[in-house]
């Protein structure tokens, strides 16, 4: 298990976990493995399992308990970056054990990549915080209320391999249909505030907004969606003049 776990992490830090191939399947005993994906769910998720405080330590990374994955919701259990079903000697490794809100972790089910370009962020070796890749567009309509669109678009100094794995990341896990429905929630909620303030002072708020986010990594940086939901609003004359009037 730790020689297992030593080529997990020289793989992912290279990301280059489809090359595991080796791993798969082992211990070659069928009952070896069997013990293997029992000891994370009867060792280490109970409450009293003698693991447990080792599974609440990694629940527990993330800043203010919110999911690395979709940035959005709460973290309530681990992932498997690699799946145990398929990788049982790397059921109990702590660098495969990613916190994540239950969505997505049954959203990513047990799939394993076939290719670097088939392989999901991974909070543990990744960092894609220096540069922003979440982007937004206010849809502008005179019939319905106004809401924004969430797309990706990967910086130019970026490889081939980490722009299509940030496409692949966000369409994974849903993020554009995720971020969309909070912010047209929050937009809604803004309506009453923003219709006390001229367009010159409303458009100082929002872009006042996107920057106070940005620069504070503790509420999700560059990429956070509220931020990119202000960069949206603030930069859409539409919406300034008239558009958050719509709801």
């Amino acid at each position: 298990m730790e020689a297992a776990t030593s080529k997990y992490e020289r793989a992912a830090a290279r990301t280059a976990l489809h090359e595991l191939t080796e791993l798969k399947g082992k211990p070659d005993d069928p009952v070896d493995r069997e013990e293997l994906k029992a000891t994370y769910k009867s060792r280490m998720v109970p409450a009293n399992a003698p693991g447990n405080h080792v599974y609440n330590q990694l629940k527990a990374v993330p800043r203010h308990g919110i999911c690395p994955l979709c940035g959005q919701r709460l973290v309530e259990t681990l992932d498997h970056q690699l799946p145990k079903t398929h990788f049982p000697l790397l059921a109990v490794s702590p660098t495969n054990l990613v916190p994540a809100c239950s969505s997505c972790n049954w959203i990513k089910s047990s799939t394993v990549p076939g290719s670097p370009e088939e392989q999901t962020l991974n909070p543990y070796f990744d960092d894609v915080t220096s540069h922003q890749w979440v982007f937004a567009k206010v849809n502008e309509s005179e019939t319905t209320p106004p809401s924004i669109r969430y797309y990706v678009k990967a910086p130019a100094e970026w490889d081939r391999v980490l722009a299509a794995r940030i496409e692949l990341h966000f369409r994974t896990f849903g993020l554009a249909d995720l971020y969309g429905a909070h912010a047209a929630q929050e937009i809604s909620g803004m309506r009453f505030f923003l219709g006390n303030l001229d367009s010159r002072a409303m458009a100082h708020y929002l872009g006042g907004m996107a920057e106070s986010i940005a620069a504070n990594h503790e509420t999700g940086g560059l990429n956070n969606w509220r931020r990119v939901m202000y960069q949206a609003l603030a930069s859409s004359s539409w919406f300034v003049a008239a558009g958050y009037k719509r709801f």
